[in-house]
Protein backbone atom coordinates (compact mmCIF):
# COMPACT_ATOMS: atom_id res chain seq x y z
CA UNK A 1 0.00 0.00 0.00
CA UNK A 2 1.28 3.48 -0.90
CA UNK A 3 1.71 5.71 2.14
CA UNK A 4 2.14 9.44 2.44
CA UNK A 5 4.07 11.12 5.26
CA UNK A 6 4.11 14.81 6.13
CA UNK A 7 7.05 16.87 4.91
CA UNK A 8 5.93 20.35 3.90
CA UNK A 9 3.10 22.64 4.94
CA UNK A 10 0.44 23.60 2.36
CA UNK A 11 -1.53 26.85 2.22
CA UNK A 12 -4.56 26.76 -0.08
CA UNK A 13 -6.60 29.75 -1.31
CA UNK A 14 -9.66 29.92 -3.54
CA UNK A 15 -13.37 29.31 -3.66
CA UNK A 16 -15.50 27.30 -1.27
CA UNK A 17 -19.04 26.92 -2.56
CA UNK A 18 -22.12 24.75 -2.68
CA UNK A 19 -22.81 22.67 -5.78
CA UNK A 20 -26.55 22.39 -6.36
CA UNK A 21 -26.66 19.21 -8.45
CA UNK A 22 -29.78 18.88 -10.57
CA UNK A 23 -31.35 15.46 -10.24
CA UNK A 24 -33.33 13.73 -13.02
CA UNK A 25 -36.56 14.78 -11.29
CA UNK A 26 -35.49 18.44 -11.46
CA UNK A 27 -34.82 18.86 -7.74
CA UNK A 28 -31.47 20.19 -6.56
CA UNK A 29 -29.18 18.08 -4.39
CA UNK A 30 -26.74 20.34 -2.44
CA UNK A 31 -23.10 19.24 -2.19
CA UNK A 32 -20.24 21.15 -0.58
CA UNK A 33 -17.45 21.94 -3.04
CA UNK A 34 -15.16 24.39 -4.81
CA UNK A 35 -11.91 23.20 -6.38
CA UNK A 36 -9.42 24.70 -3.87
CA UNK A 37 -11.68 23.75 -0.93
CA UNK A 38 -11.88 20.19 -2.30
CA UNK A 39 -8.10 20.10 -2.68
CA UNK A 40 -7.49 21.30 0.88
CA UNK A 41 -9.88 18.69 2.27
CA UNK A 42 -8.30 15.94 0.17
CA UNK A 43 -4.79 16.92 1.30
CA UNK A 44 -5.92 16.87 4.92
CA UNK A 45 -7.39 13.40 4.59
CA UNK A 46 -4.11 12.17 3.10
CA UNK A 47 -2.23 13.31 6.19
CA UNK A 48 -0.73 16.54 4.87
CA UNK A 49 -0.31 19.63 7.01
CA UNK A 50 -2.67 22.06 5.27
CA UNK A 51 -4.19 25.47 6.00
CA UNK A 52 -7.19 26.85 4.13
CA UNK A 53 -6.73 30.62 4.01
CA UNK A 54 -9.89 31.93 2.29
CA UNK A 55 -12.74 33.17 4.51
CA UNK A 56 -15.96 31.20 4.91
CA UNK A 57 -19.44 32.65 5.24
CA UNK A 58 -21.27 32.83 8.54
CA UNK A 59 -24.39 31.51 6.80
CA UNK A 60 -25.56 27.91 7.11
CA UNK A 61 -23.61 26.73 4.09
CA UNK A 62 -20.45 28.39 5.36
CA UNK A 63 -20.75 26.67 8.71
CA UNK A 64 -21.08 23.34 6.93
CA UNK A 65 -18.03 24.10 4.77
CA UNK A 66 -16.06 24.98 7.92
CA UNK A 67 -17.15 21.81 9.72
CA UNK A 68 -16.15 19.66 6.75
CA UNK A 69 -12.66 21.18 6.73
CA UNK A 70 -12.38 20.57 10.46
CA UNK A 71 -13.45 16.95 10.00
CA UNK A 72 -10.77 16.51 7.31
CA UNK A 73 -8.02 17.84 9.62
CA UNK A 74 -7.59 21.12 7.72
CA UNK A 75 -6.63 24.19 9.74
CA UNK A 76 -8.80 27.21 8.90
CA UNK A 77 -6.92 30.52 8.98
CA UNK A 78 -9.16 32.69 6.80
CA UNK A 79 -11.73 33.67 9.41
CA UNK A 80 -15.41 34.31 8.76
CA UNK A 81 -17.32 36.64 6.47
CA UNK A 82 -20.77 38.21 6.62
CA UNK A 83 -21.04 37.71 2.85
CA UNK A 84 -22.99 34.70 1.52
CA UNK A 85 -21.54 31.43 0.29
CA UNK A 86 -20.95 31.11 -3.46
CA UNK A 87 -23.28 28.75 -5.35
CA UNK A 88 -22.90 26.60 -8.44
CA UNK A 89 -25.77 24.85 -10.23
CA UNK A 90 -24.46 21.57 -11.67
CA UNK A 91 -26.11 19.51 -14.38
CA UNK A 92 -24.56 16.05 -14.83
CA UNK A 93 -25.00 14.36 -18.21
CA UNK A 94 -25.46 10.66 -18.95
CA UNK A 95 -21.68 10.05 -18.89
CA UNK A 96 -21.25 11.69 -15.48
CA UNK A 97 -19.73 14.92 -16.86
CA UNK A 98 -20.79 18.08 -14.98
CA UNK A 99 -21.84 21.42 -16.51
CA UNK A 100 -21.67 24.43 -14.16
CA UNK A 101 -23.41 27.80 -13.70
CA UNK A 102 -21.86 29.95 -10.96
CA UNK A 103 -23.25 32.68 -8.68
CA UNK A 104 -20.22 34.61 -7.47
CA UNK A 105 -21.02 38.27 -6.84
CA UNK A 106 -20.34 39.59 -3.32
CA UNK A 107 -19.48 36.17 -1.88
CA UNK A 108 -17.38 35.24 1.14
CA UNK A 109 -14.29 33.68 -0.47
CA UNK A 110 -13.74 36.73 -2.72
CA UNK A 111 -13.41 38.98 0.33
CA UNK A 112 -9.81 37.83 0.81
CA UNK A 113 -7.16 40.22 -0.54
CA UNK A 114 -4.08 38.41 -1.88
CA UNK A 115 -1.92 41.19 -0.45
CA UNK A 116 -3.15 40.17 3.02
CA UNK A 117 -2.08 36.59 2.38
CA UNK A 118 1.38 37.78 1.41
CA UNK A 119 1.62 40.02 4.44
CA UNK A 120 0.32 37.72 7.17
CA UNK A 121 -0.84 34.32 5.93
CA UNK A 122 2.21 32.31 4.83
CA UNK A 123 4.32 31.88 7.94
CA UNK A 124 5.81 28.40 7.95
CA UNK A 125 4.38 27.47 4.55
CA UNK A 126 6.45 25.52 2.05
CA UNK A 127 3.78 25.07 -0.67
CA UNK A 128 1.18 27.62 -1.78
CA UNK A 129 -1.74 26.61 -4.01
CA UNK A 130 -4.38 28.68 -5.76
CA UNK A 131 -6.51 28.13 -8.83
CA UNK A 132 -9.89 27.87 -10.47
CA UNK A 133 -12.24 30.85 -10.07
CA UNK A 134 -9.66 32.91 -8.15
CA UNK A 135 -7.70 33.29 -11.40
CA UNK A 136 -10.59 35.01 -13.19
CA UNK A 137 -10.37 38.80 -13.75
CA UNK A 138 -10.33 41.04 -11.86
CA UNK A 139 -9.28 38.87 -8.87
CA UNK A 140 -6.70 36.94 -10.88
CA UNK A 141 -4.45 39.96 -11.37
CA UNK A 142 -3.87 40.30 -7.62
CA UNK A 143 -3.26 36.56 -7.25
CA UNK A 144 -0.73 36.78 -10.07
CA UNK A 145 1.11 39.52 -8.20
CA UNK A 146 1.21 37.35 -5.09
CA UNK A 147 2.58 34.35 -7.00
CA UNK A 148 5.31 36.49 -8.52
CA UNK A 149 6.50 37.45 -5.03
CA UNK A 150 6.68 33.93 -3.56
CA UNK A 151 9.94 32.56 -5.06
CA UNK A 152 11.90 35.16 -3.09
CA UNK A 153 10.25 33.75 0.05
CA UNK A 154 11.31 30.18 -0.76
CA UNK A 155 7.78 28.91 -1.23
CA UNK A 156 6.91 26.29 -3.86
CA UNK A 157 3.90 27.37 -5.93
CA UNK A 158 1.08 25.28 -7.41
CA UNK A 159 -1.82 26.18 -9.72
CA UNK A 160 -4.78 24.20 -11.01
CA UNK A 161 -6.13 26.13 -14.01
CA UNK A 162 -9.60 24.50 -13.79
CA UNK A 163 -10.94 26.91 -16.43
CA UNK A 164 -14.58 28.03 -16.24
CA UNK A 165 -14.99 30.19 -19.39
CA UNK A 166 -18.79 30.00 -19.29
CA UNK A 167 -18.88 32.43 -16.33
CA UNK A 168 -16.30 34.92 -17.66
CA UNK A 169 -17.59 38.24 -18.95
CA UNK A 170 -14.54 38.48 -21.24
CA UNK A 171 -13.28 35.02 -22.19
CA UNK A 172 -10.26 36.31 -24.09
CA UNK A 173 -9.08 38.44 -21.16
CA UNK A 174 -9.67 35.52 -18.79
CA UNK A 175 -7.63 33.11 -20.92
CA UNK A 176 -4.83 35.64 -21.37
CA UNK A 177 -4.56 36.31 -17.64
CA UNK A 178 -4.54 32.62 -16.69
CA UNK A 179 -1.98 31.92 -19.42
CA UNK A 180 0.36 34.53 -17.96
CA UNK A 181 -0.24 33.34 -14.41
CA UNK A 182 0.51 29.65 -15.02
CA UNK A 183 4.12 30.52 -15.78
CA UNK A 184 4.59 31.65 -12.17
CA UNK A 185 3.89 28.21 -10.65
CA UNK A 186 6.45 25.47 -10.17
CA UNK A 187 3.75 22.79 -10.50
CA UNK A 188 0.79 23.27 -12.87
CA UNK A 189 -2.26 21.08 -13.43
CA UNK A 190 -4.33 21.43 -16.60
CA UNK A 191 -6.86 19.29 -18.43
CA UNK A 192 -7.37 18.98 -22.16
CA UNK A 193 -10.49 21.15 -21.70
CA UNK A 194 -8.41 23.78 -19.88
CA UNK A 195 -5.96 23.92 -22.76
CA UNK A 196 -8.75 24.46 -25.28
CA UNK A 197 -10.19 27.24 -23.11
CA UNK A 198 -6.73 28.81 -22.98
CA UNK A 199 -6.71 28.92 -26.78
CA UNK A 200 -4.04 26.28 -27.41
CA UNK A 201 -4.18 24.64 -30.81
CA UNK A 202 -3.12 21.11 -31.74
CA UNK A 203 -2.81 18.15 -29.43
CA UNK A 204 -3.02 18.57 -25.64
CA UNK A 205 0.34 16.89 -25.00
CA UNK A 206 2.14 19.36 -27.23
CA UNK A 207 0.29 22.26 -25.63
CA UNK A 208 1.12 21.02 -22.12
CA UNK A 209 4.83 20.82 -23.03
CA UNK A 210 4.63 24.48 -23.97
CA UNK A 211 3.72 25.37 -20.37
CA UNK A 212 7.12 24.28 -19.08
CA UNK A 213 9.40 27.24 -18.54
CA UNK A 214 11.87 29.02 -16.32
CA UNK A 215 9.65 28.63 -13.24
CA UNK A 216 7.30 25.81 -14.21
CA UNK A 217 9.13 22.50 -13.72
CA UNK A 218 6.22 20.06 -13.62
CA UNK A 219 3.01 19.99 -15.67
CA UNK A 220 0.25 17.49 -14.87
CA UNK A 221 -2.10 16.93 -17.80
CA UNK A 222 -5.39 15.09 -17.22
CA UNK A 223 -7.31 13.61 -20.13
CA UNK A 224 -10.36 12.11 -18.41
CA UNK A 225 -10.94 8.53 -19.55
CA UNK A 226 -7.70 8.65 -21.57
CA UNK A 227 -5.51 8.92 -18.46
CA UNK A 228 -2.98 11.50 -17.32
CA UNK A 229 0.55 12.66 -18.08
CA UNK A 230 3.29 14.23 -16.02
CA UNK A 231 5.76 16.33 -18.01
CA UNK A 232 9.11 17.94 -17.19
CA UNK A 233 12.03 19.18 -19.28
CA UNK A 234 13.76 15.89 -18.53
CA UNK A 235 11.03 13.43 -19.46
CA UNK A 236 7.39 12.36 -19.40
CA UNK A 237 5.34 9.58 -17.80
CA UNK A 238 1.80 8.34 -18.39
CA UNK A 239 -0.83 6.90 -16.07
CA UNK A 240 -3.90 5.09 -17.50
CA UNK A 241 -7.29 6.15 -16.19
CA UNK A 242 -8.67 4.00 -13.35
CA UNK A 243 -11.20 1.39 -14.41
CA UNK A 244 -14.09 1.82 -11.99
CA UNK A 245 -17.85 2.19 -12.10
CA UNK A 246 -18.30 5.96 -12.37
CA UNK A 247 -21.08 7.61 -10.35
CA UNK A 248 -20.02 11.13 -11.40
CA UNK A 249 -16.78 13.03 -12.00
CA UNK A 250 -17.44 15.94 -9.60
CA UNK A 251 -14.24 16.64 -7.66
CA UNK A 252 -12.26 13.80 -9.24
CA UNK A 253 -9.66 16.17 -10.66
CA UNK A 254 -9.20 17.82 -7.27
CA UNK A 255 -8.73 14.45 -5.54
CA UNK A 256 -6.31 13.42 -8.30
CA UNK A 257 -4.19 16.53 -7.91
CA UNK A 258 -4.23 16.33 -4.10
CA UNK A 259 -2.93 12.78 -4.34
CA UNK A 260 -0.22 13.87 -6.76
CA UNK A 261 0.94 16.76 -4.56
CA UNK A 262 0.80 14.70 -1.36
CA UNK A 263 2.82 11.84 -2.83
CA UNK A 264 5.33 14.17 -4.47
CA UNK A 265 5.73 16.08 -1.21
CA UNK A 266 6.43 12.83 0.65
CA UNK A 267 9.21 12.09 -1.86
CA UNK A 268 10.84 15.49 -1.45
CA UNK A 269 9.61 16.81 -4.78
CA UNK A 270 8.17 20.08 -3.47
CA UNK A 271 11.18 21.45 -1.62
CA UNK A 272 11.29 25.24 -2.12
CA UNK A 273 14.14 26.72 -4.10
CA UNK A 274 15.17 23.56 -5.98
CA UNK A 275 16.08 24.46 -9.55
CA UNK A 276 15.60 21.00 -11.10
CA UNK A 277 12.45 18.89 -11.48
CA UNK A 278 11.82 15.91 -9.18
CA UNK A 279 13.22 12.50 -10.24
CA UNK A 280 11.23 10.55 -12.81
CA UNK A 281 10.54 7.69 -10.38
CA UNK A 282 9.01 10.09 -7.83
CA UNK A 283 6.78 11.64 -10.48
CA UNK A 284 5.58 8.26 -11.75
CA UNK A 285 4.77 7.10 -8.22
CA UNK A 286 2.92 10.35 -7.51
CA UNK A 287 0.91 9.98 -10.71
CA UNK A 288 -0.08 6.41 -9.80
CA UNK A 289 -1.12 7.47 -6.29
CA UNK A 290 -3.12 10.34 -7.75
CA UNK A 291 -5.01 7.89 -9.95
CA UNK A 292 -5.97 5.82 -6.93
CA UNK A 293 -7.29 8.92 -5.17
CA UNK A 294 -9.38 9.85 -8.22
CA UNK A 295 -10.70 6.30 -8.53
CA UNK A 296 -12.13 6.50 -5.02
CA UNK A 297 -13.91 9.77 -5.76
CA UNK A 298 -15.31 8.62 -9.10
CA UNK A 299 -17.31 5.95 -7.30
CA UNK A 300 -18.99 8.51 -5.01
CA UNK A 301 -21.70 11.12 -5.54
CA UNK A 302 -20.15 14.59 -5.43
CA UNK A 303 -16.60 15.12 -4.18
CA UNK A 304 -15.64 12.57 -1.53
CA UNK A 305 -11.83 12.49 -1.08
CA UNK A 306 -10.33 9.28 0.29
CA UNK A 307 -8.73 8.93 3.69
CA UNK A 308 -5.29 7.34 3.69
CA UNK A 309 -6.56 4.14 5.25
CA UNK A 310 -9.08 3.77 2.41
CA UNK A 311 -6.22 3.49 -0.09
Amino acid sequence: MTTVSVRGSFVVCGEALVDLIQRPDGLLDPRLGGSPWNLARALGRLGCAVRYRSPLSLDGWGRQLAAALDDSQVVRTGGSSARPTSLAVVKVDATGQPDYAFYREGVADRELAPADVLREGLAGASVFHVGSLALMPPDGTAWRDLLAALPSRSICTSIDANMRPMVASDRAAYAALVGRTLGLARVVKVSDEDLRALGHQGGPLEAARGLLGAVTQVVVLTLGQEGAWCLTREGECFQPAPRVSVVDTVGAGDCFYAGFLAALDERGGLVPGVATPPPAAALAEALAFASRCAAHDLQCAGCEPPWRHEL
